[in-house]
This record gives C-alpha cells, structure tokens and sequence, in this order.
C-alpha cells in the first residue's frame, strides 16, 4: 500500500508522519506544498519541512520525498488552503503508482472541520474522475486522517522533543536576523503555546 503524506511542518502533520513511519509499513510519499500568499509564512514552512526531513530519514525508514509550489503572492485575499491541498494531492497521487491513501493532519478539534474534510475529498474527487475517465489511477482512493483524535498537546507530547522543536506553527512569521520568529498572536501560534 502507498499512502501519499500531505506534508506542511507544522506540529499535526509532523506528528502523522512519525505515527504513519513508526505504526504502519505503507510505503510514503511525502509531499509539501510551497504555498506563497500574503501571510509570508512559505519560507518558515520550508525551512521547517528541510529541518524535518533530514532528521526523519536516518532515525525512521525510506520515504520518498516531493514538493510543489502555489504561488498566490499577487493576490489580497488568501486562498483558502485546504482546497489547495485537495488540488495538490490529486496530481500528486496520479503521480504516485499505487496510491490507494491520501493523508492529511486534520484534528477533530479543528473549526468547521466535517465540512472542511467533506469539501476537500470532493474536490479531489472531482479532479481526480478526469484521470479515471483517461483509465488513470487506482479504482478507489481513501482519505485519511491519522491524527484525527488528538489533541496539539498530545501531538507534542507523542513527539520527540527536538522533533517537536522543528516543528513551525506560526501562520504569520516575523522575520528576524537568523530566520523568521513565530508572531505570538495567530491563531496556530495561541494553539501551539497551549500545547
């Protein structure tokens, strides 16, 4: 089985990787998604993605690893993201043989989250008909979410502490001198403190 992981470097979907490389034998594909918006946080993702990866793959076993960009610097209004992610993860599983899973770090405690994980899989399910219709893909794709039940503290605590540390959280990124610094004041960066 492969299973494609959706991959941002925040504290969820670190936490779902370690889980799917520690309690699972599928083989991964582990995806990040450049996302460049207003918010300015691309390049703190990325370096937190790079920061993980390295540290991932001589203490875990072989992944394969990709990333794709979005760009959407130009525009006022900020994309809605997890639609983004649905889009990405159609081509990125036709890209994939044998893709049969998609995972993504949605937690139970997320807003609006039922509806959010509905409109994701139906925009992946709409996109990823045109590849069927072309005899492309695997009869059935499931959508996972591995993290589901768990809360941000238990995610740390599941973590090694100098994994969690790479982790980035801040959707809103100060850059500073040595890189970029959380804001303390978004909603990601409320939720990480508390955990």
């Amino acid at each position: 089985m492969t299973t494609l992981v959706m991959f941002s470097g925040g504290l969820d979907s670190t936490a779902m990787l370690v889980k799917l490389l520690e309690q699972t034998a599928d083989e991964l594909r582990v995806h990040h998604i450049r996302m460049v918006n207003r918010e300015g946080r691309a390049g703190a993702e990325q370096a937190a993605v790079e920061r993980i990866v390295a540290h991932c793959r001589p203490r875990y076993r072989p992944f394969r690893y990709s990333e794709s960009g979005l760009d959407f610097a130009a525009l006022e209004a900020i994309p809605i993201d997890y639609l983004s992610i649905a889009f990405v993860a159609c081509q990125v599983a036709i890209d994939t043989p044998g893709c049969t899973r998609v995972a993504v770090a949605a937690l139970a405690r997320d807003t609006d989250i039922a509806n959010r994980l509905a409109r994701q899989r139906r925009v992946f399910e709409t996109l990823y008909e045109c590849y069927r219709a072309r005899k492309l893909g695997e009869p059935q794709v499931e959508w996972v979410t591995p993290v589901y039940d768990s809360s941000k503290h238990e995610l740390a605590a599941a973590l090694p502490a100098e994994l969690a540390a790479l982790a980035w959280s801040c959707r809103r990124p100060v850059a500073s001198a040595g890189g970029w610094r959380p804001c303390g004041g978004c909603k990601a960066c409320l939720a990480r403190q508390a955990a």
